[in-house]
């Protein structure tokens, strides 16, 4: 059972009992459409997000809409997409600006509410898709969260206006771990993968909350293979040191990933699952794509460094990625998804990813 207690969720209010949707994805890898009907459910809805505390169990559910589905075509009913002309490539963009100012990374104090009234015309997720032309790259943009409420902030306030030069139909999903056991990247990047599916895109670009890109022709879009966006980053001397490195921001369509099943679910701590997912690529022969090393530049901010907690364990399971990745991924859900609220900036959803097994600890 879900703890219904919301206290344990940081900034949330409880206002009542009223009609919402959420969607639940199960152990058997289902995703079930939900109306919440129960007077027992908890539920929130103050204008700006809408929250839904919801048992796995609970059997007053029926099935009907996806209140994230409604949202993402509501708008879209009367709009005649097949007269439009195409988007242009990044190559011919006149749109694009080149290099982007670094120096607003100094904000340390950027509210939400701030991004959302600057940028009036997003529908809730952060969803923005262009009105002048048709776009074939409908993307989803996850980001693995802790602790970092003000590079979230500023990665989502530098990241619209890049996207809306790309000519991109984007949104974002916030996916955080609920409590404080170790971290598990893989596990939260999975379940987040889970409600992409959910909302039709065409590939998701997992995109960690400290990456900045210093030029917009740096392309966001889906890919035909997947690429390493961010593959030239500040504080590794903009060099690309091996060969399975695809840390940091990756783009990939949804059926190469789930051709690699995914992220491994094994490594606990900071540190091992990117290179996993290198491997995992590279095991099925495709090809890693990767930007001009001039224009794909990162600025990574700085923080405290984390320390890899159990190294000889994460060497072990690297070296045996290209055999192990059939059989620990997506087609194994070793995570929970508790809650999901539909912010007006992202979706963000709160998942449980059980507890590190004894030697990890």
């Amino acid at each position: 059972m879900v703890n219904k207690n919301p206290s344990i969720f940081p900034n949330e209010k409880i206002k009542g009992n009223e009609q919402s949707v959420v969607e639940l994805v199960q152990n058997d890898h289902e995703v079930v459409l939900e109306r919440i009907r129960s007077p027992d459910t908890d539920m929130q809805r103050n204008g700006t997000s809408t929250t839904v505390f919801v048992s796995m169990e609970d059997k007053s559910l029926t099935k009907d809409i996806s209140l994230f589905d409604e949202l993402e075509n509501r708008s879209l009913k009367n709009r005649s997409d097949n007269l439009k002309k195409i988007c242009p490539d990044p190559e011919n963009n006149e749109k694009l600006i080149g290099q982007l100012p670094q120096a607003v990374l100094l904000i340390t104090n950027l509210k939400e509410a701030e991004v959302r009234k600057h940028y009036p015309h997003l529908r809730p997720g952060g969803h923005w898709k262009p009105e002048d032309c048709t776009t074939e790259h409908k993307i989803a943009v996850i980001i693995p969260f802790r602790d970092r409420q003000t590079h979230l902030t500023r990665l989502i306030d530098f990241l619209i206006p890049v996207f809306r030069r790309q000519r991109l139909d984007f949104r974002f999903i916030v996916t955080e771990q609920y409590g404080n056991n170790l971290f598990n990247k893989g596990r939260i990047m999975n379940a987040a993968f889970r409600l992409a599916e959910r909302l039709n895109v065409t590939c998701v670009v997992f995109h960690d909350v400290d990456m900045f890109p210093q030029d917009d022709r740096n392309f966001y879009g889906c890919p035909p293979t997947p690429r390493h966006i961010g593959a030239f980053v500040s504080n590794l001397g903009y060099q690309l040191w091996y060969k399975e490195i695809v840390g940091g921001v990756l783009a990939i369509s949804m059926d190469d990933y789930r051709t690699v099943n995914g992220y491994s679910n094994m490594y606990w701590g900071w540190g091992g699952e990117d290179d996993d997912m290198g491997k995992r690529i590279m095991a099925q022969n495709l090809t890693i794509e990767r930007p001009d090393p001039t224009t794909g530049r990162f600025t990574m901010l700085k923080h405290v460094k984390r320390k890899r907690i159990a190294p000889k364990l994460v060497y072990k399971l690297l070296d045996e990625a290209e055999t192990r990745y059939r059989t620990d991924g997506l087609n194994v859900t070793a995570w929970k998804i508790l809650k999901i609220t539909l912010r007006p900036l992202y979706y963000h959803i709160y998942v449980d990813v059980g507890k590190p097994p004894s030697e990890w600890v």
